[in-house]
């Protein structure tokens, strides 16, 4: 069963137990990045209406993506490839696939163009059920770029993502790659990872699994 968006805790397939990659993956980032934009959107005095799209998630090779260009959907936000010009095109040995399915939904949803301006969103789930990885950078629009907002935006993120995961566990502050990086554990096994590489550009990042591919992606970061 995939998971539901706007149903945080699901029954199956549960965290820690994976099945399979694709479909779970898929469903939690829906939940996490809709439940928070809605949040922080709310916060920050966006307009915001939470709707409940399927999680379709399907993977294309970042070279060449799905839109070699970007393009902008109905409300604003534009998918831009080149945001993940600073991010390791390769995890571990594994390659990033894009989401271009997922990232359709986000073009028809004005949770994603109220904080963002442009999006990108990246996976790494086919070396086997027990590592998988998934990564948005956004662009923030300049409304979005304060210290309220990013602080609202990790904490929602942290708290959907551990909801998926039995709650959140512990959360802590490292640099990792000189980057200051929030990191939050849940309970579940899932790590959830937040930070902002600068002039705007916002990293949300989960993995699961004891490769800690997500660790691994920041220590790639240029």
């Amino acid at each position: 069963m995939r998971p539901r968006i706007g149903r945080p805790r699901i029954g199956r397939p549960r965290i820690g137990r994976p099945r399979i990659g694709r479909l779970r993956i898929g469903g939690l980032l829906a939940a996490a990045v809709l439940l928070a934009t809605s949040v922080v959107a709310v916060g920050c005095s966006y307009t915001v209406v939470v709707t409940n799209p399927p999680p379709l998630v399907t993977s294309v090779p970042i070279e060449p993506t799905g839109w070699p260009n970007g393009t902008t959907g109905t409300f604003g936000l534009r998918i831009d490839p080149s945001l993940l010009s600073n991010i390791p095109a390769s995890v571990g040995g594994n390659p990033l696939l894009e989401d271009v399915e997922f990232e359709m939904l986000a073009l028809d949803d004005p949770n994603y163009a109220s904080p963002f301006d442009a999006y990108y969103v990246a996976h790494i789930d086919s070396i086997s059920d027990l590592n998988w990885l998934e990564v948005s950078v956004a662009s923030l629009r300049e409304g979005a770029q304060t210290d309220d907002f990013y602080a609202s935006w990790r904490d929602s993120w942290f708290k959907t993502a551990c909801s998926q995961a039995d709650g959140i566990d512990t959360t802590t502050l490292e640099s990792i790659n000189d980057w200051q990086v929030d990191v939050a554990t849940c309970k579940g096994g899932v790590m959830a990872y937040t930070l902002s590489l600068g002039n705007g550009i916002l990293v949300s990042i989960m993995d699961l699994g004891p490769r800690r591919l997500g660790r691994q992606l920041i220590e790639g970061i240029n």
